[in-house]
C-alpha cells in the first residue's frame, strides 16, 4: 500500500461515505473504491462493512486507522523538516578549528551567518591540525579550518586570512622600550611558549637555534589567553600570532618588540568537501566566509568584543 492509498482511506474514515471522501481528496468515487480495493486485497481483509448510507470500519479498519494516521503524519512532518532544512529554517553546522581561527577568526562572521540563519545549530570543535582534512572527508564536520593546504584528494581549500607572528612583552618590560632587536638579544629572556602548537614552537625553536641563541622556556601552557596572562604578569616573552593579540596591543596592555629576523608567516585556509553532498547550512557558511573581509575588520580597530561567545563555545565542546 502507498500513502496516497492511506489517504483516501483516511478520507473515506472521516468523511462516512466514498462520495464526500471523493470530493475532499479531488478523484473520483471510483478511484477512491479503487484504492480500498488495493488495500483490501493486499492485507486479505475487508477495511468496511459497507451499509445503505455509510460504511462502518471492521476491526482490521480500525487497526489500520491509527497506523495509517501516524504514517501520513511522518510524512508531514518530514516533508516540513526537508522544507525547513532547505530554507535554512532547521539544521546543523559543524566546524573543526585550530584555536587562533576557531577564537579569533570564527566569531565575526559567524555572528553575520546566524543573524541571517539563527535557528541553525552551529558547533566548532578545536581540534589537531593534522585530524582536520580527514574529519572534513569523513564527514564528521563540515568545515576545517587549517595552517597549510592539505595533500587529500576531494578538499577544497580556500585561503581566508594572512598573518605574522610577532614577540610581546609587558609594557613594563626592559626590552619594550629600545625599538628592533635580534634574536641573540633574547638569549637571556625568559619565554613562554604554547605546546599544543607543536608546530609554531618548532618553528621558533629553529629560529634560535639558527641564530646560536637558546630559547629558556620557563612555562609551556595550552591557550593563546593563558600566554597573554602570563606576559602580562611579567612571567615571560612570547611569540604569537598577531591576530591573537590584536586588542591588547591596542589597548596597551601588551607591547610587540620588533625582531630583524623574526619572519614567520602564517596562512588560515578554509577547507571543505569538493564532490559529493555539502548542505545548504555549510554551502550558506562557505559564502559568508569567502565574502568576509578579514583584513579590513582587524585594521580598521573594530573592538573583538565577539571573542568571549566563541571561547565559550570551544569550551562547551569540551575541547
Amino acid at each position: 500500500m502507498d500513502l496516497l492509498q492511506l489517504e483516501h482511506f483516511l478520507a473515506v474514515c472521516e468523511e462516512g461515505t466514498f462520495t464526500r471522501a471523493a470530493e475532499r481528496v479531488c478523484r473520483t468515487q471510483s478511484a477512491v473504491s479503487q484504492s480500498i480495493k488495493k488495500i483490501e486485497d493486499e492485507i486479505g481483509a475487508p477495511l468496511f462493512a459497507r451499509g445503505m448510507h455509510d460504511v462502518t470500519l471492521t476491526e482490521t479498519g480500525k487497526v489500520l486507522l491509527e497506523y495509517a494516521r501516524r504514517m501520513v503524519r511522518l510524512r508531514d512532518e518530514a516533508n516540513r523538516q526537508i522544507g525547513a532544512l532547505k530554507n535554512l529554517n532547521a539544521g546543523t553546522l559543524t566546524i573543526a578549528a585550530h584555536e587562533s581561527a576557531a577564537v579569533y577568526l570564527l566569531p565575526a562572521p559567524l555572528r553575520r551567518y546566524l543573524r541571517k540563519f539563527p535557528e541553525i545549530k552551529v558547533g566548532i570543535y578545536r581540534s589537531r591540525l593534522d585530524d582536520i582534512p580527514r574529519q572534513v572527508l569523513d564527514r564528521e564536520v563540515d568545515l576545517g579550518f587549517v595552517k597549510e593546504e592539505p595533500t587529500f584528494r576531494g578538499l577544497e581549500a580556500v585561503d581566508i586570512h594572512a598573518d605574522d607572528m610577532v614577540l610581546i612583552a609587558s609594557p613594563r618590560h626592559p626590552l619594550s622600550g629600545r625599538g628592533e632587536i635580534r634574536i641573540r638579544d633574547l638569549g637571556q629572556e625568559a619565554f613562554v611558549l604554547h605546546h599544543l602548537c607543536s608546530s609554531t614552537e618548532q618553528k621558533i625553536l629553529r629560529l634560535f637555534d639558527q641564530h646560536a641563541t637558546p630559547c629558556r622556556i620557563v612555562a609551556e601552557v595550552f591557550s593563546f589567553e593563558n600566554i597573554k596572562s602570563f606576559v602580562r604578569e611579567d612571567v615571560g616573552l612570547a611569540i604569537v600570532p598577531r591576530i591573537t593579540v590584536q586588542q591588547e596591543l591596542r589597548d596597551q596592555l601588551l607591547v610587540e618588540i620588533p625582531v630583524q629576523e623574526l619572519k614567520i608567516p602564517r596562512r588560515t585556509l578554509m577547507i571543505y568537501r569538493d564532490q559529493g553532498y555539502v548542505s545548504e547550512a555549510a554551502r550558506e557558511m562557505i559564502r559568508v566566509v569567502r565574502d568576509f573581509n578579514f583584513g579590513r575588520r582587524f585594521e580598521s580597530g573594530e573592538p573583538f568584543d565577539d571573542l568571549p561567545l566563541a571561547a565559550a563555545a570551544v569550551r562547551r565542546d569540551g575541547h
